[in-house]
């Protein structure tokens, strides 16, 4: 091979090398990048979410997904169909597809669809065996002078409870965001909330399968109304929480800004004492002072401003439960007394509620003996 010959070829294989890249398998001995993936509960999300929305979803070629959308989509979207693409590798789509990752058009599309109305999903709470504990009301409420009888507990039962799911975004000062799940009742009053997403410590599956009869949406928006406002209630007493922690970072802040001026100040008015007695240059280091002043009230505003807390709360979700409930009886002794008190069991966690005083009717966390019968502390003498 001649020498020109030779350098044709080398010149060739650096083009080719080139257009490679870097991270092509050559002489280097580099390895390509990693091809880039979806998260793995994004097409989950993503399923889960358009079968609650109505829509139908079909499997296709090449891991793909057919959805018939449902009227409000069609509605949205203009259109009645879409095909929906996951592979991230994919070089072209098929006409009209959409390809659906997190940061992408479609994955916008849908994220700001999910947002606007929260989620409702319907759920049955399993039953924790034992229903509750042999000591029954004894877990909950202590007693003094008094002692428990055997419980007795009754037929489990099944009542709508309704949970919401949202969170909490506190802007100003150091951004924060919390999840929160309020639980209420048949009633609606409020019976537990949590700092979590979902209800702790309770087992479920999909579906109410002890409860036939439909939930009517005049029932649900009354709950919407109520529960909001537990949220804003709950919200209150946050956000002075975090006025409270805030409160104390902002005032360090100001104190050190009040602390950087006041010396400022302080050696204007040591350079003013030095310089001799001319009119034109004392109003020029009052200016001085005076521009120093006007810049600190500008500057503590500022960091008010900063640290001043705004909240936001929005409603992802919402689930109907069939919540397994039983009746308890429990003796209360101490020699001729004996008190039968009642109390509701919540069998999705085998715990009872707190028994009610048998003279005021609020929950006691204690009760004594006081004259002849049984009371709360606040009722004994």
């Amino acid at each position: 091979m001649s020498p020109g010959a030779r350098a044709t070829k080398s010149a060739a294989t650096r083009r080719a090398d080139a257009r490679r890249g870097p991270g092509s398998k050559s002489g280097t001995g580099m390895s390509p990048a990693p091809p880039p993936s979806l998260p793995p509960e994004w097409r989950e999300f993503v399923g889960r979410w358009l079968e609650a929305e109505g829509c139908t979803v079909k499997p296709a070629a090449r891991g793909d997904w057919e959805v018939d959308l449902a009227a409000g989509l069609r509605r949205r979207w203009r259109r009645q169909r879409v095909r929906l693409v996951f592979d991230p590798l994919r070089a072209t789509l098929p006409r009209g597809a959409w390809f659906t990752a997190p940061g992408s058009s479609a994955g916008r599309r849908i994220l700001e669809a999910s947002m606007e109305e929260p989620v409702l999903t319907r759920r049955t709470a399993l039953a924790h065996v034992p229903g509750v504990s042999e000591e029954g009301l004894a877990t909950v409420c202590k007693v003094r002078g008094l002692s428990w009888g055997p419980a007795r507990l009754g037929p489990v039962r099944y009542e709508r409870r309704v949970s919401f799911h949202a969170v909490a975004t506190r802007w100003g000062g150091l951004p924060w965001q919390e999840p929160w799940v309020v639980l209420i009742g048949p009633t609606g009053e409020l019976l537990e909330w949590h700092s979590a997403p979902e209800v702790p410590d309770v087992r479920s599956r999909d579906g109410l399968y002890q409860m036939e009869e439909e939930l009517e949406p005049e029932q649900r928006a009354r709950w919407m109304e109520v529960t909001r406002a537990h949220f804003e209630r709950l919200l209150d007493e946050r956000e002075q929480e975090w006025e409270r922690q805030m409160g104390r970072l902002r005032d360090g802040e100001l104190e050190r800004l009040g602390a950087f001026f006041t010396a400022r100040l302080e050696e204007e008015q040591e350079r003013l004492r030095r310089r001799t007695s001319n009119g034109d240059e004392v109003e020029l280091e009052q200016g001085d002072s005076t521009s120093i002043k006007l810049e600190w009230d500008r500057r503590a505003a500022e960091v008010r401003g900063r640290w001043a807390i705004r909240t936001e709360m929005r409603v992802w979700g919402l689930s109907e439960w069939a919540w397994p409930v039983a009746d308890m009886e429990q003796e209360l002794r101490s020699g001729a007394v004996h008190v039968r008190l009642k109390s509701l069991v919540d069998v999705a966690r085998g715990r009872p509620d707190l028994p009610k005083c048998p003279s005021c009717g609020t929950p006691a966390e204690m009760l004594v003996r006081a004259h002849g019968t049984v009371a709360c502390v606040r009722c004994a003498p």
